[in-house]
């Protein structure tokens, strides 16, 4: 197993100076968290923290959005708003979880800029090289469900934000699908969720299983396995440099590329 780590290590290398460009994995102690050493127990705490989260999500942007509509604010700013303000709820709420189950000290870790040089590598190089990979898997994916399923039906924006909406209504889409849902996305499934099952089952089953519940509250089937194939480069990735940045930064990219692309 050690061969085929460096392997995967050293195929990702700065051609200028042929040094890897990932550092050593970082070797995460687990052995102080967790609210139960029970399996069972652990995984029912993470499906519960997982389920809150949903309802939080769901149930208050509904109800905000409703609120706002009835005061007379239009749909697509109505949704956004209310999205902006359960998103920022939801990362308390999320650090929440990670105080319970996991280590507020190692998630300060994980959004740790650092020098300038790390800031560029994780904050922009990386994720860089992660939009690329998921692009090319993700086109491979569209074929392959065409071929099986027919042409998916991609969801609209809720409220009809699109490029003739005002500035304003396209500012606030933005903010919230481009800027927060990342970080929460990230801080809750490559924070917490990853790092739970990590300590549970090791990396490989926490990237993966962490993937598909990130895939899976997507809802849509084909908006699912897009998800889950960027919840692995992401997960993936954190392991592999043991930060949040890298990916929230991909993501952020992703859903910028798909708001532009494809809703508005």
């Amino acid at each position: 197993m050690e061969g085929r780590g460096s392997s995967i290590q050293d195929a990702f290398v700065n051609f200028f100076t042929m040094k890897p460009i990932f550092p050593p994995e970082p070797n995460i102690d687990y052995s102080s968290e967790g609210v139960s050493n029970n399996k069972l127990t652990s995984w029912a705490v993470i499906i519960s923290f997982l389920v809150t989260w949903m309802i939080v999500l769901y149930i208050g942007i509904i109800a905000i959005w409703l609120f706002l509509i009835i005061l007379g604010v239009g749909e697509g700013p109505a949704f956004s708003i209310a999205s902006i303000v359960i998103e920022a709820l939801l990362i308390p709420i999320i650090l929440l979880f990670i105080y319970l189950d996991g280590s507020l000290k190692r998630t300060r870790e994980l959004i740790r800029l650092g020098s300038l040089k790390r800031a560029l590598s994780y904050g922009l190089a990386i994720p860089i090289v992660a939009m690329i990979v998921d692009n090319i898997l993700v086109v491979i994916y569209g074929v392959m469900f065409v071929s099986i399923f027919g042409e998916p039906s991609i969801p609209e924006l809720p409220g009809g934000t699109s490029w003739e909406s005002s500035n304003t209504a396209i500012i606030l889409t933005f903010i919230s699908i481009c800027i927060l849902t990342p970080i929460t996305e990230e801080l809750l499934f490559r924070g917490y969720i990853l790092d739970s099952i990590n300590r549970l089952h090791g990396k490989w089953a926490a990237i993966f299983l962490s993937s598909l519940l990130f895939g899976l509250v997507h809802l849509d089937p084909y908006v699912i396995g897009m998800a889950t194939i960027g919840g692995v480069i992401y997960g993936w990735i954190r392991i592999r440099t043991g930060s949040l940045i890298p990916g929230i930064v991909a993501h952020a990219m992703w859903n910028t590329m798909a708001l532009i692309v494809t809703y508005l």
